[in-house]
C-alpha cells in the first residue's frame, strides 16, 4: 500500500494509547506507521479493527475493541476541525460499528498527547479512564455509575479540580446495555449509532476524562494559515451559515421548506408527509422549538456556531434546558405525530442525559406505538401507558423506560428487529431496520438519501453518502434530483468518499460537502492536510484514500458478517406501502430501479454486481493486496 511522505512536524499528536481493562495494562505506540497509510481518524480506526479483530469475536466479547480516533486536523485552526470517530463491532449485527462526535474532546485528547485510544477487555467493576499530559490511569467509577451524562461530566470536573477537563461518558442506557446507547461529550455531542455506548457499558467503562496542556504543530505554518483563511472565507460566504447561527434548525429546516415533502416519516413511517400547520407549530421560529433558544454556541474551531442552548421556562416541562436540536430531533417527534415543541425538545435533551441514540429510541418506540395501534400490544403490555399517536407524555415516558430497561423498555432495549421477533404477530412487517440496526430515515421519496442509508457500511446511517439537495450535497457537476433515480449512484459514490475524507481529517460536515453547500471542497481539504502534515496530497489522492477507507469497512463486514447484495435493499414497508398523502402520494420504492442503482453503484466501486462483494481487481488498484489476500482466504473475494 502506498505510503505518504510525512513531515516530522505534522499536525498529529504522535501517539496511540492502548488500554486493556481486564489486565489494566496501559501502553503506547507511535501513530506514524498508520498515518503514512491512512492519515488519521476513522480510516486508521478501521485499519486497526480489520487487522487485529478475529471474525469470531462478538460485540460483547472482551476482545472487542472500542477505538476513539481524532482527525488529523483536529486541534488546529482549520474550520470545524474537532471531530472524533468511535469504531468497534456493531452491537446490532457484529459488523462494522462506527459513530462520530464533535465538541472539544478530540482537540483536548491531542493536546494531552494522543491521536487514538484503543480500549479492549472488560473491567471487573466500573472504572473511568483519566488521560492527562501524556499519562493515563484507570480510576474507580463506583460513585458515578448510575448517573446521567450531565451529572458525570460535572462530578468528574469537580473531582479532578479542573473545569477544562473534557469528558466522553455513557448514561444509564449504556450501563444497562441498551443496544442503541450513545456516548455523550459536552452534554450534547453524541456518538450515536452502532451501539457504541452499549459496548462501553458492557466493558464497565463509565467515562474517559481528558486534559492536556500540550500544543499541536503544523508542518508549514504560513501555507497552513493561508489555507485556513481561504477556508474561512468560503464558509462565511455559504448561504447556510447565517441560518445556522439563527438557530433555525440547521439553517434551512423552516416550516415552508420543500424538504418536508421528502423526509418526514410520521407514525413509524406509515407516510412520508406532514401537514404545514404541524410543521409551523413544531419548528416555527416564534412558536416552535427555536423560540426556546437563549443563545447559540459552537464546537472547537467552528466559525458557524449552529448549536442552540435552550430552556423551557413554563409548562409541564419547565426547567428543561440544554444544548442542541437537530434535523433528526425533528424526525423523532414526527414519528409520533407530536407537534408539541416543548415535548420535542424534552425528548432530545432527555435522550442525551440518559445516553440514548435518539434514532434508535424513536424507531423502536414508534414501532411500539404502531403495535398498540394495531392491537398487538395492550395497556397491560405497556405498563398502563396509552401509546397513541400524538401522545407526547407517553413518548417522553417511554424514553425513560427504554434507558432503564423498565417494563416494556426491556422488550425494546435490544432494538426493533429483536423486539418484533419476540412480539411476532406480523409486527416484523413494520419493524424498520437496516442490517439489524434501527433506522429513522426515509426511503420512498428521497431516493438519494435512502439509497445511501441502505448501502452504508455501518447499517442504516445517513451520514455515509446520503444526498438530499443538489445545492447542498453531491458533486457540483452532476445533474440529479432527490426524488428521481437518475444519477443517484454517482452522487452517493462521490459523497461517501468525501465523508471519509472529512472524518479522517476530523472536519465537521457543516463546513464541508455534505450540508455546507460546498462551503469547503476536496481541494480545500487537500491544501489544509498537506500544509498541516507536511505531505503533498492532491484531490485525486485524497479521494483514493477515501475509497480505501470505505473498502476497509466493506472488507470487515465481509469477514465478520454474511452481508452481501441482499442486504442493500430498504426495509419491506417501503416496497409494499406507498406514501399516502402530499405531493408524492402513491410513491414507493421500485425494485427494478433499485437493482439498476445497485448495479451502477457496485460498478463505480469496482465490486461484483451479482454478490456485492469486493473484487481482487479493485483492491489491487487501491493498493490493498493484503486485504485481498485475507478475503480470498476466507472465500469472500471475487
Amino acid at each position: 500500500m502506498n505510503r505518504l511522505r510525512m513531515n516530522s512536524s505534522s499536525s498529529l499528536a504522535g501517539k496511540i494509547l492502548r488500554v486493556d481493562l481486564g489486565s489494566k495494562r496501559i501502553f503506547t505506540e507511535h501513530t506514524d506507521k498508520y498515518a503514512r497509510k491512512f492519515i488519521g481518524g476513522r480510516a486508521i480506526n478501521s485499519f486497526i479493527l480489520l487487522n487485529e479483530m478475529n471474525p469470531e469475536t462478538k460485540w460483547s466479547y472482551p476482545e472487542n475493541m472500542l477505538i476513539f480516533g481524532v482527525g488529523c486536523l483536529a486541534g488546529t485552526l482549520a474550520p470545524g476541525a474537532c471531530r472524533v470517530s468511535v469504531d468497534t463491532k456493531n452491537a446490532f449485527n457484529n459488523g462494522k460499528g462506527s459513530a462520530n462526535f464533535g465538541g472539544h474532546f478530540g482537540p483536548e485528547l491531542k493536546y494531552a498527547g494522543f491521536d487514538h485510544v484503543i480500549i479492549t477487555g472488560k473491567a471487573e467493576k466500573p472504572v473511568y479512564l483519566w488521560i492527562y499530559d501524556g499519562n493515563a490511569e484507570l480510576r474507580d467509577a463506583g460513585a458515578i455509575w448510575g448517573k446521567t451524562t450531565y451529572e458525570t461530566e460535572a462530578v468528574l470536573r469537580r473531582e479532578l479540580g479542573d473545569d477544562r477537563v473534557e469528558v466522553a461518558s455513557i448514561g444509564p442506557a449504556g450501563e444497562n446495555r441498551v443496544r442503541g446507547s450513545s456516548i455523550i461529550s459536552d452534554c450534547a455531542k453524541a456518538a450515536g449509532g452502532s451501539g457504541v455506548g452499549c459496548i462501553m457499558g458492557d466493558k464497565k467503562l463509565k467515562a474517559i476524562a481528558v486534559r492536556g496542556h500540550g500544543a499541536i504543530k503544523v508542518a508549514d505554518p504560513e501555507r497552513f494559515m493561508n489555507s485556513v483563511n481561504t477556508a474561512l472565507a468560503k464558509v462565511e460566504a455559504s448561504p447556510f451559515s447565517k441560518g445556522w447561527r439563527k438557530g433555525s434548525v440547521e439553517g434551512r429546516f423552516l416550516p415552508e421548506s420543500p424538504v418536508w415533502n421528502l423526509y418526514a416519516c410520521p407514525r413509524n413511517a406509515q407516510d412520508e408527509y406532514w401537514p404545514p400547520e404541524k410543521r409551523t407549530k413544531l419548528v416555527g421560529m416564534e412558536s416552535g422549538v427555536p423560540g426556546y433558544k437563549k443563545r447559540m454556541m459552537a464546537c472547537f474551531a467552528c466559525p458557524i456556531g449552529c448549536m442552540p442552548f435552550s430552556e423551557i421556562e413554563e409548562g409541564k416541562y419547565k426547567g428543561t434546558k440544554g444544548l442542541g436540536y437537530w434535523i433528526n430531533s425533528v424526525w423523532y417527534s414526527v414519528r409520533f405525530d407530536v407537534d408539541d415543541p416543548a415535548a420535542s425538545l424534552k425528548f432530545h435533551l432527555l435522550a442525551n442525559q440518559l445516553g440514548l441514540d435518539g434514532d434508535m429510541a424513536a424507531t423502536v418506540i414508534s414501532w411500539a406505538f404502531e403495535c398498540y395501534e394495531k392491537g398487538l400490544l395492550t395497556r397491560k403490555d405497556t405498563d398502563g401507558l396509552e401509546l397513541e399517536w400524538g401522545n407526547a407524555d407517553a413518548m417522553i415516558r417511554m424514553v425513560e423506560k427504554l434507558a432503564y430497561r423498565e417494563g416494556i423498555g426491556d422488550l425494546l432495549a435490544d432494538g426493533v428487529k429483536e423486539a418484533s421477533r419476540k412480539v411476532s404477530k406480523g409486527s416484523e412487517a413494520f419493524a424498520i431496520h437496516m442490517k439489524g440496526q434501527d433506522s429513522v430515515d426515509p426511503y420512498r421519496a428521497a431516493k438519494g438519501f435512502g439509497f445511501a442509508v441502505a448501502t452504508s457500511p455501518v447499517a442504516g446511517r445517513h451520514l455515509r453518502g446520503a444526498v438530499s439537495n443538489p445545492e447542498v450535497t453531491g458533486p457540483k457537476d452532476l445533474s440529479w434530483s432527490p426524488d428521481d433515480y437518475k444519477n443517484i449512484p454517482e452522487a452517493v459514490f462521490w459523497q461517501a468518499q468525501t465523508k471519509e475524507i472529512e472524518d479522517l481529517a476530523g472536519l465537521c460536515v457543516y463546513v464541508g460537502t455534505w450540508s455546507g453547500a460546498h462551503a469547503l471542497e476536496v481541494s480545500d481539504y487537500a491544501e489544509l492536510i498537506s500544509s498541516a502534515m507536511g505531505i503533498d496530497v492532491v484531490e485525486e489522492e485524497l479521494m483514493m484514500i477515501g475509497r480505501r477507507s470505505i473498502n476497509l469497512e466493506k472488507a470487515f463486514n465481509a469477514l465478520h458478517t454474511g452481508f452481501d447484495r441482499k442486504d442493500d435493499y430498504p426495509p419491506g414497508r417501503f416496497w409494499k406501502e406507498p406514501i399516502t398523502s402530499g405531493p408524492f402520494a402513491g410513491v414507493k420504492c421500485d425494485r427494478e430501479k433499485w437493482d439498476e442503482m445497485l448495479d451502477r453503484f457496485y460498478e463505480l466501486q469496482g465490486w461484483d454486481k451479482r454478490t456485492g462483494l469486493q473484487t481482487k481487481k479493485v483492491l489491487t488498484e487501491l493498493g490493498m493486496e493484503d486485504v485481498a489476500q485475507r478475503l480470498e482466504k476466507a472465500g469472500k473475494l471475487i
